[in-house]
């Protein structure tokens, strides 16, 4: 990427809100680097990523939910895990989504 990952409002968000949940820690370079590397991977920036899982109400007031996309990023994730061999790479990518209000949790099974 040609540009400073760390530069994007979804990235700062992410960083604020894992400081503010765990008391001034701070989100490890190897949680960026993972994370620029699912960028690559997808062929996105975060800014796009989050943008294309939640989209504004009509009243414009809220954002809601788009499940398939959060699906897709989800399945995205488990090959990113795979091709990477690191559980950690993968739990770095959803500490991203989760942090910028996309829940990770998979579909539960009846």
């Amino acid at each position: 990427m040609a540009y400073d990952i760390r530069s994007f409002d979804s990235v700062q968000i992410w960083q604020n809100g894992f400081a503010d949940y765990w008391g001034d820690a701070t989100v490890e370079d190897d949680a960026i680097d993972a994370l620029e590397q699912f960028c690559q991977m997808v062929g996105d920036d975060p800014d796009a990523i989050i943008g294309e899982c939640l989209r504004p109400r009509p009243s414009g007031e809220e954002l809601v939910m788009r499940t398939r996309a959060r699906r897709k990023y989800i399945e995205h994730i488990q090959a990113f895990e795979t091709q990477n061999e690191s559980r950690k790479m993968g739990n770095s990518v959803r500490s991203f989504f989760i942090h910028n209000g996309v829940a990770m949790n998979p579909s539960i099974v009846k």
